[in-house]
């Protein structure tokens, strides 16, 4: 078998002869002499491919397998595709024009599945290998994919998209190459391959999908790692990805479905672990005030979160639980959940994670607390402090402990005597800078009395020395 040629010189024109044979073939295919017609092709096809006659052999190619596919010959087309191809010298130009026009021809087979299946496989064989075809090769895998996921062999639709790289084929547009990887993603959550999915994501540049006519894209893209956030519970990039849909122009334009994406946006922000990225996402969303008091309780479950005042937990169950506990994000499982909702239910929908989230915000509202006491206490007693979190003094101390490992607080307990202590060094990350500030102060005027103190021994070492030399 012999590799397509690169282009050469064109040494003959047979436009001519093109010309002249066509009609006599069309003569002879009307006798029922197809094969006599294939024949007298295949030899100018021969002369034209030899003279570098991209032009005529073009023409040839396609008369060639136009001819014999009305003839519903499936059989003999996949032949002389495989043979033509793979004539040596033959054209790469010519040979991707006939590939193109073979791919035509499987929509009109449509009624016969096993038919176009075989004419699907055998160009991929043509395809396969060849760099100036892999945009062929990657649309008629992306077609034999879906003919797998509908007889329901999903499994083997997941490899047959997965063994292409399309994020390297540079001849591809790039709306078309995002699309083929959101097919790849898509596949991947029917398989629930979280690992191959989050890496597979990652060949999609965020920013070109920040050009308006790939909206429909983006919304595609953000709504399948939406699904992946859920499943691993990554709840600070569930509000990254809700708060992108939300500031998306079709989103926007619909109230109903900008304010949904809002409310996820905020359920999933406050539930996310505390940190300076969390702090400031919170407070950048509390700043849509308008939107915000559209949406029943958010605006003040908000308010809590920013807001260092203690919020206890009986008082949240009650004033809030109603309402959160009707969306999917915090309801328990087969729960119909509001209008725009979570959409990860289609892939478990035995998934008790909106009771798991429920418990986390439970932890939410402790850890909040606890730096508030931070922000007011020096010292209180573990019991008070317990008292305080409607917890357990255990649940307190284990909390608590947490948050001074994390250095979200500054604390020590004093086991014996039942006391916790809050240091100076602030409730929350930003103080740390000035804990630091202080200790390099102070260390700083230490050294300074040290260095005076070394001054004055040495000029009482030196009074001493002259004392002695008047003696």
């Amino acid at each position: 078998m012999t590799e397509t040629a690169p282009a050469r010189k064109q040494e003959q024109d047979f436009t001519k002869e093109v010309d002249e044979l066509i009609p006599e073939v069309d003569r002879l295919i009307k006798n029922g002499n197809l094969q006599q017609g294939l024949d007298k092709l295949l030899v100018l096809e021969k002369q034209t491919r030899n003279a570098s006659d991209l032009s005529s052999t073009t023409r040839l190619l396609l008369e060639i397998v136009t001819r014999v596919f009305e003839s519903k010959d499936i059989e003999g087309l996949c032949l002389q595709v495989h043979q033509l191809a793979r004539k040596h010298g033959q054209l790469r130009q010519a040979t991707t024009t006939m590939v193109e026009k073979v791919m035509s021809f499987i929509e009109k087979v449509d009624d016969h599945q096993q038919d176009k299946i075989k004419m699907i496989e055998s160009l991929r064989e043509v395809t396969e290998g060849k760099i100036y075809l892999e945009v062929q090769r990657a649309r008629l895998t992306k077609q034999l994919a879906q003919i797998r996921e509908s007889e329901g062999a999903t499994k083997v639709a997941n490899e047959l998209m997965q063994e292409l790289q399309v994020e390297t084929f540079g001849s591809m547009e790039r709306r078309e190459k995002i699309d083929f990887i959101l097919e790849q993603m898509r596949l991947l959550r029917i398989q629930q391959d979280w690992e191959k999915l989050a890496i597979v994501s990652k060949k999609i540049n965020n920013k070109w999908l920040t050009e308006v006519e790939n909206e429909d894209l983006k919304l595609r893209y953000y709504r399948l790692m939406i699904t992946y956030a859920s499943k691993q519970s990554k709840y600070l990039d569930l509000c990254k990805y809700y708060r992108s849909i939300h500031d998306s122009k079709s989103i926007r334009s619909d109230p109903s479905k900008s304010l949904s994406a809002l409310r996820n946006a905020v359920y999933f922000v406050i539930l996310a672990p505390y940190d300076n990225e969390q702090s400031d996402l919170l407070h950048r969303i509390a700043k849509e005030e308008e939107e915000l008091k559209k949406i029943e309780a958010v605006y003040d479950l908000v308010k809590c979160f920013t807001t260092p005042e203690l919020m206890r937990w009986p008082g949240i169950q009650e004033l809030y639980g109603p309402i959160l506990r009707k969306s999917k994000v915090f309801g328990p499982p087969g729960i119909a959940g509001l209008e725009g909702d979570l959409e990860d239910e289609e892939v478990d929908p035995t998934s008790n994670s909106g009771e798991t989230r429920w418990q986390e915000l439970h932890k939410r509202v402790v850890e909040h607390n606890i730096r508030a006491v931070s922000k007011y206490y020096t010292r209180l007693t573990i019991q008070r402090l317990s008292e305080l979190l409607d917890l357990t003094i255990p649940e307190s101390e284990a909390t608590l402990a947490k948050l001074v490992s994390s250095k979200t607080v500054f604390a020590k307990i004093d086991r014996p005597s039942g006391i916790v202590r809050f240091s100076s060094g602030g409730s929350t990350p930003s103080h740390t800078t000035t804990s630091g500030e202080s200790v390099l102060n102070q260390w700083n005027d230490d050294v300074g009395k040290l260095l005076g103190l070394v001054e004055k021994t040495v000029h009482l070492i030196q009074k001493e020395f002259a004392l002695q030399g008047i003696r």
